[in-house]
This record gives structure tokens, C-alpha cells and sequence, in this order.
């Protein structure tokens, strides 16, 4: 029987940061190349995996300060770190709550200020590149 989860709780570590609490969206995204395989006497298209492009993407509601989101992204943009995340609060892994960890991740830009007049102001960060992993256990 098919079940559907509502993301209302997800985890998010940055650099083994926890940003759970700053967070309002999260996307996980597993890519591959599609290399072609085509050989002499095919009769359609054929297609093998290449290399990795995962990215997870995240937007945080920007906050100022010591330890808070703006210091700790501007200390790790241009570089590569490790980002989690979970469907649930719990960072603890299991069948029902798989963790998905992108190691080596870069950060290529952020967007420090950003906001109008009256609006709480969010910073949509990207990371990209790196080893994508699932863990259960």
C-alpha cells in the first residue's frame, strides 16, 4: 500500500550545522550524465549512466549574528562541505526516515541581503556537485 508523507519536519545539517529551525524549504536532487550507448545494429537509442550532478537546494530565512545562517554560509561559500537531510526531525536514519548526505558539496555563491519592506528575508542557496548517499541505518 502506497503512503504519502507530508515534509512538515525535515532535517537539514550544513557543515554540521543544524539549520532545521531556519529552513522552509528543501529539494534533493539525484542526477546522472546519460551517456550513449548506441551500438551498430541497434534500433533505438541506448543510454548508460554517467557522472554524478546531485544537488540539494534549500531556502533559509536569513538571520544575522555569531553562529547564525548569514555568518555560517558566507564562512563556507566557494568551498565544499557535507549537507543532510532527512524527511523527518529525527537526524537518526531508519527505513522510514532515510538520510541523504551529500558529501563534497559546493557552495557556489549566496545572496546576504535579500528582502523588501515588510518581508522576512529568505536566501535560496544551492550545493552542488559531490557523492550523493542514502543511509537506512
Amino acid at each position: 500500500m502506497a503512503t504519502t508523507v507530508v515534509l512538515n519536519q525535515a532535517n537539514l545539517t550544513i557543515d554540521s550545522v543544524d539549520f532545521t529551525d531556519q529552513c522552509s524549504t528543501v529539494t534533493v536532487t539525484e542526477s546522472y550524465e546519460a551517456l550513449e550507448s548506441t551500438a551498430f545494429g541497434d534500433t533505438a537509442r541506448k543510454f548508460t549512466k554517467g557522472l554524478g550532478n546531485h544537488e540539494i537546494t534549500c531556502d533559509l530565512m536569513v538571520s544575522y549574528g555569531s553562529s547564525e545562517v548569514e555568518e555560517k554560509l558566507q564562512s563556507i561559500v566557494g568551498t565544499a562541505v557535507s549537507v543532510v537531510v532527512t524527511p523527518t526531525t529525527s537526524a537518526t536514519p531508519g527505513t522510514s526516515n532515510p538520510a541523504y548526505t551529500l558529501a563534497n558539496a559546493y557552495l557556489e555563491s549566496i545572496t546576504p541581503i535579500v528582502g523588501s519592506v515588510g518581508e522576512l528575508p529568505v536566501m535560496s542557496v544551492t550545493f552542488r556537485g559531490g557523492q550523493l548517499s542514502r543511509a537506512t541505518s
